[in-house]
Order: C-alpha cells, then sequence, then structure tokens
C-alpha cells in the first residue's frame, strides 16, 4: 500500500470525525463551529480530487448493486453537501459574516436537518467501500494472513457496535432529525463528552455494517 493511500484513509477518518464533532455544536463555541466545518469541507475537495480516476472510469464499469448503491449515495452525498455548504455562508457569524442573512431560522434547521444526512450518507459510502478500509488496515498492522480466530473476534465486535449503534439511534433520536422532526433531547456534555461521540460513531458503525453485509448478502444470493 503507497503512502498516498494510507494518508487519503487517514483524511477521511478525519473527516467522520469533524462530521460528529460539528454536530456537538454545543460544546463548542461558534467558531470552531465554522472552523471544522471549514476543514470538512477541504476534505471532501481533497477526497474527490484524490479519487477523480474514479469518476472518469465510471462509464466503463459495469454497475453491479455494491456500485449502484455507492454511486447513489455519491449522488446524495453531493446534493446533501452543496445544501451544507450553501446555508454554513447563509448563516456564518464569524468566516463570512458579510454573506449571512438576518435571523434565517429556517435556513439553520435545514443546515441542521442536513447535517445528520450527511453522517447517515458517508456511513452507506463507507459501508460499500468497507472491505477496502479493512483490507487497508490489515496491510498497516502487518497481518498478511486470514485467521479464523480473529475474523470471529472482529465479527463480535462488528455484533456489539450494530446494538449499541441500534441503542443509540433511540437515545439521539436519530430517526426523528432525519426526518424532519423536532427533537427536544438535548446532550448534556457535562455529564459526558465521550459518551456524545462514541453514540454517533455506533450509529455511523450500524449503518456501515448494515450496508456492508446486506450487499454481501445480495451477492452471494445473486
Amino acid at each position: 500500500m503507497n503512502v498516498i493511500f494510507r494518508v487519503r484513509l487517514l483524511l477521511d477518518l478525519i473527516a467522520v470525525g469533524l462530521i460528529i464533532a460539528c454536530l456537538a455544536y454545543w460544546w463548542l463555541d461558534n467558531l470552531t463551529h465554522e472552523l471544522f466545518g471549514t476543514a470538512l469541507f477541504a476534505l471532501v475537495i481533497a477526497h474527490n480530487i484524490f479519487n477523480r480516476r474514479w469518476y472518469g472510469g465510471l462509464k466503463r464499469r459495469k454497475l453491479d448493486a455494491t456500485r449502484i448503491v455507492n454511486l447513489s449515495a455519491i449522488t446524495g452525498l453531493a446534493v446533501v453537501m452543496t445544501i451544507m455548504l450553501v446555508t454554513s455562508v447563509l448563516i456564518s457569524r464569524e468566516l463570512f459574516p458579510f454573506a449571512a442573512l438576518d435571523g434565517a431560522f429556517a435556513v439553520r434547521e435545514i443546515h441542521m436537518f442536513a447535517a445528520y444526512w450527511v453522517l447517515l450518507i458517508i456511513a452507506i459510502h463507507l459501508g460499500t467501500r468497507w472491505q477496502v478500509v479493512m483490507n487497508a488496515c490489515r496491510e498497516i498492522v502487518g497481518l498478511s494472513e486470514r485467521n479464523a480466530f480473529r475474523t470471529g473476534a472482529l465479527r463480535m465486535v462488528t455484533l456489539v457496535i450494530i446494538a449499541w449503534g441500534v441503542r443509540s439511534s433511540f437515545e439521539m433520536t436519530f430517526g426523528s432529525k432525519l426526518m424532519l422532526s423536532y427533537s427536544l433531547d438535548m446532550w448534556d456534555f457535562n455529564e459526558s463528552t465521550l459518551g456524545f461521540f462514541l453514540n454517533y460513531g455506533s450509529i455511523v458503525g450500524l449503518f456501515a455494517a448494515t450496508v456492508h453485509y446486506g450487499l454481501m448478502l445480495a451477492k452471494k444470493a445473486k
């Protein structure tokens, strides 16, 4: 594995972390939130630059279930990230105050709701690329051969993440937030900051694992 691919993988993981950090708005001050959001957009641009050959070869590839889901996720992500970009400029108080609208309550709501969809779509995208990520991690730590015990242990860990993700989805009212419904929950960062990140991290793991194993079953059934 070359160094560039490792850098790309690291940047992608940082991007996921930034998304979750941006959701923790009440833990951050507004300036930090806007800086994290700007860094996220920069990483998304870098991700697309690194993967520009993928777009160029799209017409030559045969579309199977995995590629259809991945292409749908990328298309959806492009739409939602565009909404995020436009709304972030319109409500900016620190970095782009000259472009901000007065009031703009509805714009803030759209920005917030879009953020949760970004997290979901990235989890789906990650699920379509999960085997690539696992192969890269295996190579980084020097595990060249498959091991039945290690595979079983990792699957048990995955089951724990899925179970935690299901629980966290209800605790964080993730479904309501995706449906543009108001949620009265407010995370107490004074009580637990780590719990917030673990909950949303498990939600990402839940959807990524569901997509990955769902596509595996679809492939076997075919």
